[in-house]
């Protein structure tokens, strides 16, 4: 079902950079080096600069996406801090070479770049590096060690967005309070500022969506068979988060002791949530059957990896990570994905080669969303204003930032009931020629061996019952 992704790793790698731990009382929480073992300045100082206002994962993120940017700079001795004619010549360069992209200029101001099969990266990790980029010198210029404007921003294309803001009533409000006339998502998407753009492609689909009821199954299955041969219950605990919360990975795995006592209440935590740069800010829900599973392994298998043995939550601090790796420091993304390869393999083997189904941690909350649509919909039974409540309701405790990831979650749930319809009516067309034919073939034999006798209209029909080739749409 999932297709297997373009192995970022492998690009990073490429860099002949390392990072190292700063030392004791170092000036910068991480070192980035070169072959000779120099730093790096311009990186460490930008990584240090953007945790400070950035505790979350995105300056980790950034870092790796830099990285080979940066040892390709020194590999061909360019300066990073160049003027931003310079800094784009290279970077095109960058993207085409090591990258393997297309690159083109465009009539109104900068390039357009895609990538291609020879890709090391995929398109929305392109997206990730240029993002990276355009921060990296959006920092350097703050903090005035970049005496240019941002060679990633197109100052043409930002004055027609400042021309256009002037005509916008309420320009500089939110989305949220209702007064601005036109969205902030349209004035970005008609007015792009970068000089390095993504050519626009299909619009985010979640595949789990369209998936039959019979492969959804099946992905459940796997998941009990890996909540049952759980090694540890803090792997069990997040399993169980990830299915009933469908909250990402990253937003279980950090969780930690103020997040889930800020909320004042059982069977909630506050986590990280995308964008919230290390704020816990987003609300997720839990059932009495997990909180009592996490609260056994925070008595339990937490306090023998606690460096205190501590077993209450009240003994603990609010900076304390729920999950901790047999080491005693925090788990993480990386650390779970271990454990999880570990038992996805084996749980495959309940299945014939044919049946099983490749996803990952980030499908099961896909597979949430799905399930919530579906149950909406058989509660609202066709009343308009009720389903639009409860979705309502939904995407609001779900903790998505904008209305829209809703309506794409639903337009693929509408469609593949579309289809779902279809294929039902094909199959009552083709029923109804079974049908007719076996009366003909009935009516036909009965004149030949009963001439001239009135042929009987309840004469039953029995119809085939081999599995039809779209039998797996029904719901």
């Amino acid at each position: 079902m999932r297709a297997k992704g373009r192995n970022n790793g492998c690009f990073v790698a490429l860099s002949g950079l390392k990072k190292i731990p700063s030392p004791p009382g170092g000036h910068y929480p991480l070192m980035i080096i070169d072959k000779s073992g120099l730093p790096v300045f311009h990186l460490c100082e930008w990584y240090r600069r953007r945790k400070e206002y950035d505790v979350g994962r995105t300056p980790e993120t950034y870092l790796d996406m830099l990285l080979p940017w940066a040892g390709f700079q020194l590999h061909h001795s360019y300066v990073w801090n160049d003027p931003p004619d310079r800094i784009r010549a290279q970077l095109v360069e960058f993207l085409r070479g090591d990258i393997g992209c297309q690159v083109a200029p465009v009539q109104e101001d900068g390039y357009l770049v895609e990538t291609t099969a020879s890709s090391p990266l995929s398109k929305s990790s392109l997206g990730v590096l240029l993002a990276a980029l355009t921060n990296l010198y959006d920092v350097m210029i703050d903090a005035g060690y970049y005496c240019y404007t941002n060679p990633m921003r197109s100052e043409y294309l930002m004055n027609l967005k400042r021309e256009h803001l002037q005509y916008v009533n309420n320009a500089g409000a939110p989305d949220h309070a209702g007064v601005r006339s036109e969205s902030w998502q349209k004035t970005h998407q008609d007015y792009p500022t970068k000089f390095f753009r993504q050519k626009r492609g299909k619009v985010w689909e979640p595949q789990v969506v369209m998936e039959p009821d019979d492969v959804q199954q099946r992905m459940d299955k796997v998941i009990d068979f890996m909540l049952e041969h759980a090694t540890f219950l803090r792997d069990k605990v997040v399993l169980l988060l990830l299915r009933q919360t469908g909250a990402r990975l990253s937003e279980i795995v950090e969780m930690t002791v103020g997040g889930y006592r800020g909320v004042s209440h059982p069977e909630r935590a506050l986590v990280k949530n995308k964008g919230s740069r290390g704020r816990e800010e987003k609300t997720v829900y839990f059932t009495p059957l997990i909180e009592e599973q996490l609260m056994k392994y925070i008595r339990t298998e937490r306090s023998e990896h606690d460096p205190l043995r501590r077993k209450r939550v009240e003994d603990l601090e609010d900076h304390d990570p729920i999950f901790l790796t047999e080491l005693g420091t925090p788990y993480n993304r990386e650390a779970f994905y271990y454990h999880w390869n570990k038992l996805f393999k084996p749980a495959q083997k309940q299945f014939k080669d044919q049946d099983k189904v490749e996803f990952s941690p980030h499908d099961i909350r896909h597979l949430r969303v799905t399930r919530a649509i579906k149950k909406i919909k058989k509660e609202a039974q066709g009343d308009k204003a009720l389903e639009e409540e409860l979705t309502d309701g939904f995407w609001r405790l779900m903790g998505w930032k904008s209305s829209l990831t809703m309506d794409t979650y639903t337009h693929l749930f509408n469609q593949r009931k579309a289809l779902v319809d279809v294929m039902l009516a094909e199959d009552e067309d083709e029923n109804e020629l079974v049908i007719r034919s076996s009366q003909d073939d009935t009516s036909k034999a009965s004149i030949l061996q009963h001439p001239g006798e009135d042929i009987p209209t309840n004469t039953p029909v029995i119809l085939s019952n081999d599995d039809d080739e779209f039998g797996w749409y029904e719901e």
